[in-house]
């Protein structure tokens, strides 16, 4: 996952084939679902959302087989992204409800609050601002009562799509500078999703403001504590 984080697929493809003959060999079903949820998110930031597609749902079925309901959770939130991906909304809405459901019930925060996230840039894509308000907001208090620092990019993100949805183009342009330079001094990279909302987001200001004036803001927002953003 640090290396996914870090955007080297051809690394993280070559550890996730190596991961995964061997846990096909060990009878290791964990190893067997992690590897290929892995292959499945590099298949999606490449393009192939038809791969990624089929790994994820090799790896639900697997884990599936254990009745371990926790193994499930990965290749879930995969099918829910590249469902979204794929613009299909019919997939998309349902899949991300279950896995939804399925986070509850297993009591992972952390997870509902990902989940959460991206359901809202769904609804927001879809015109149901007050619902897609509703959800980043819950994101944001579930992620903090997680502690999941590691997610304060995309929820920064979520902040800045709703901005822009209001008009509000210099300051959703800032925060994109702050979440930019904050990935940046990671050394990390946006997952598929989020990467695309960002450039959509992106475009849309740009269009709005002007390349001069988007620029302003962007740069100005560089180095900001993106703290700030996931408490509103």
């Amino acid at each position: 996952m640090a290396v996914f984080r870090r955007g080297n697929d051809d690394e993280v493809t070559r550890l996730a084939t190596e991961e995964l003959d061997r846990a096909q060999a060990n009878g290791d079903a964990e190893g067997e679902v992690g590897a290929l949820a892995m292959l499945a998110r590099v298949a999606v930031r490449l393009g192939d959302l038809k791969e990624g597609w089929a790994r994820a749902e090799q790896a639900r079925e697997v884990a599936r087989r254990t009745g371990d309901a926790a193994l499930e959770q990965w290749p879930l939130h995969i099918l829910a992204g590249t469902a979204r991906l794929a613009g299909d909304i019919e997939k998309a809405r349902p899949l991300a409800a279950e896995a939804i459901a399925a986070h509850e019930a297993l009591g992972d925060v952390r997870m509902l609050a990902v989940e959460q996230h991206n359901l809202a840039h769904l609804e927001l894509n879809e015109g149901e601002i007050d619902r897609a308000r509703e959800l980043f907001t819950s994101a944001r208090e579930k992620a903090a009562r997680a502690g999941a620092d590691d997610l304060l990019p995309e929820l920064a993100l979520g902040v800045a799509a709703v901005a822009a949805y209001d008009g509000e183009f210099a300051r959703a342009a800032r925060i994109l500078g702050a979440v930019d330079s904050f990935l940046d001094a990671e050394g990390k990279v946006f997952d598929p999703d989020d990467f695309l909302e960002e450039q959509a987001i992106r475009d849309k200001l740009e269009a709005e403001l002007g390349a001069a004036a988007f620029a302003d803001a962007y740069r100005r927002g560089a180095g900001e504590d993106l703290r700030q953003y996931s408490a509103q």
